[in-house]
């Protein structure tokens, strides 16, 4: 048996290598839309069966965050519903796309340490930059003609904001664990590999133009987060991971980018939570006094991103 399922596997790598880049992309699309279906299903029944709580069917657990069961429930369909939807799919379309599963997602090759030490000071340094976007893109409304749309995003935005806020749970040091590996590590690993590892591989053969692809991703990236009002700072931040890959060659670099990130949002309403900090991270940058510091932020940013183009750019 398992020298037969060997050689199944060995007859399924690269079994699709020679198919086009749009016929490889809806391949992704349908892997995608059968384990996430999958995934989320068998979490949300895991959820009843292990916690008694209904989130399929029942929206007022929405309004119950703080009672027991129900963080760990939605912990247990977040997980699960990002393993369905970003990495299983992923690895197989890798799987079915190439000979070398490690090298086609561009996990063989390591992220230099210095990159990740400027990637860290970079998105600390660009705080108040993305703040700073986040209130103009809250400002931006589509036509009157389209606002049932916007209705429809604002709906989908604040159910998702509810969410965040029940997963964050009440501060505990269970809280922080639980949330960087289901917030901040999950999406991390399972994203990029996604965006980064197969679609914008796939943009990329489709246009013959690697920036085209970046920011085709990019726009992918943010849109699917379904969440309008932090559409463009999600797009300039997938702008970001989307070239730290293309200059860097390792999928490594912005997979650490993408956990740093979410981690330090993770971090700092977890000591908000606590009350252990003042320190608002969304207003860092926009408080009256502070415009020196987002004018230092805007410029250290862009120069943070030349510098890393010139040491990494291949």
């Amino acid at each position: 048996p398992l020298r037969l399922q060997k050689y199944k596997t060995m007859q399924l790598r690269a079994s699709l290598a020679d198919r086009p880049p749009y016929r490889k992309f809806l391949i992704l699309v349908g892997l995608t839309l059968v384990f996430a279906v999958l995934l989320t299903g068998i979490g949300a029944g895991l959820a009843k069966a292990l916690y008694g709580v209904d989130l399929m069917n029942d929206p007022s657990v929405y309004d119950k965050g703080t009672q027991p069961g129900i963080i760990g429930a939605f912990r247990l369909l977040q997980s699960l519903a990002a393993i369905g939807t970003f990495i299983l799919p992923a690895f197989l379309a890798a799987m079915l796309f190439s000979n070398d599963t490690t090298a086609y997602l561009g996990l063989g090759k390591k992220a230099p340490i210095p990159s990740i030490i400027m990637v860290f000071l970079l998105l600390i340094i660009g705080i108040p930059f993305i703040n700073w976007m986040s209130v103009v893109n809250q400002g931006m409304h589509l036509p009157a003609s389209l606002k049932s749309v916007e209705d429809w995003m604002k709906s989908s935005e604040e159910q998702a904001t509810r969410i965040t806020q029940i997963l964050l749970g009440t501060g505990s040091w269970a809280d922080l664990f639980s949330n960087l590996f289901v917030i901040a590590l999950l999406p991390a690993i399972g994203e990029e590999l996604f965006f980064r590892g197969i679609v914008q591989k796939q943009f990329q053969e489709l246009a013959n133009n690697r920036t085209a692809a970046i920011v085709l991703t990019s726009i992918l990236f943010s849109a699917l987060h379904m969440q309008f009002f932090g559409f463009i700072p999600r797009f300039v931040l997938g702008m970001l991971l989307g070239f730290l890959y293309a200059w860097s060659g390792s999928l490594w670099l912005p997979i650490i980018a993408h956990f740093i990130n979410n981690a330090g949002a993770v971090i700092l309403t977890w000591l908000l939570t606590r009350n252990n900090s003042g320190i608002n991270p969304d207003t860092i940058g926009l408080e009256p006094g502070q415009e020196l510091l987002l004018g230092i932020s805007v410029f250290m940013s862009l120069a943070g991103v030349w510098f890393m183009k010139k040491n990494l750019a291949k």
